[in-house]
């Protein structure tokens, strides 16, 4: 007998539940959490894209100076053999 009190308490508060999730307090709670969750995520992603651009300076300014350093060896290596 308590396994049917149990299925049918269950089954009570699963549907009240549902009512409470699709009511327009919960509906409009649910749209102040996605605006939120869109805000951050337009956020991170304008970060992102200022470290992906001062990632990709820092690599070419890297690239700049290790073809100086080779060019100075280059050179040094060339008067050593004169």
């Amino acid at each position: 007998m308590s396994k049917w009190w149990s299925f049918g308490g269950g089954f009570l508060l699963g549907s009240v539940g549902l009512t409470a999730l699709t009511s327009k307090l919960a509906q409009r709670g649910y749209k102040y959490v996605v605006a939120g969750a869109m805000i951050a995520r337009d956020r991170v992603m304008e970060e992102s894209e200022k470290v992906q651009a001062a990632a990709s300076n820092i690599t070419a300014e890297a690239k700049e100076l290790t073809e100086k350093y080779y060019a100075k060896l280059d050179a040094e290596s060339a008067e050593a053999e004169e």
